[in-house]
C-alpha cells in the first residue's frame, strides 16, 4: 500500500490539490490508519498555523445570540450555566398542567369506586 507523506498532506490541508488528487487521499484515509495519524498531524499545524482571532468570546457570544434570536448577554448567560430569565406562562403552565392530570386522575378513581360501591 502506498502511504502519502506529511507534505502531501499538508497540501491537502491547504487545499492545494485538485479535485480528483482529493478524491484518491480521502478514500485513501477510509483504508490507513497510519496515513489518518500524519493527515491529524498536518491538520493540526495548519491549525496552528491560523491567525489567533481577537475577541473570540464575543464573537461567539454574538453569533449564539443571533441564531437564538436574542441578545449577546442572554447567550453569554447561557454559555455560563445560568438559567435563562423564563416567563410567567414558562415557569407556571408545566405546574398547572400536572395539577390538572392529577385532579383529573382522582376523580377518575373517585367514579370508579362509586360505580363500584353502587354494584
Amino acid at each position: 500500500m502506498e502511504h502519502f507523506s506529511l507534505e502531501e498532506w499538508r497540501k491537502y490541508s491547504k487545499n492545494e490539490l485538485s479535485e480528483p488528487e482529493r478524491e484518491l487521499y480521502e478514500d485513501h484515509l477510509y483504508i490507513c490508519d497510519q496515513c489518518l495519524e500524519v493527515y491529524l498531524e498536518a491538520m493540526e499545524e495548519e491549525e496552528y498555523s491560523l491567525p489567533a482571532m481577537p475577541g473570540e468570546e464575543a464573537f461567539t457570544n454574538l453569533v449564539m445570540a443571533q441564531i437564538a434570536g436574542g441578545t449577546p448577554e442572554e447567550a453569554s448567560q447561557e454559555q455560563s450555566g445560568l438559567p435563562p430569565k423564563a416567563s410567567w406562562f414558562e415557569r407556571w403552565f408545566p405546574l398547572a398542567f400536572a395539577c390538572f392530570v392529577l385532579i383529573g386522575g382522582l376523580v377518575t378513581m373517585y367514579r370508579e369506586k362509586n360505580q363500584i360501591d353502587q354494584e
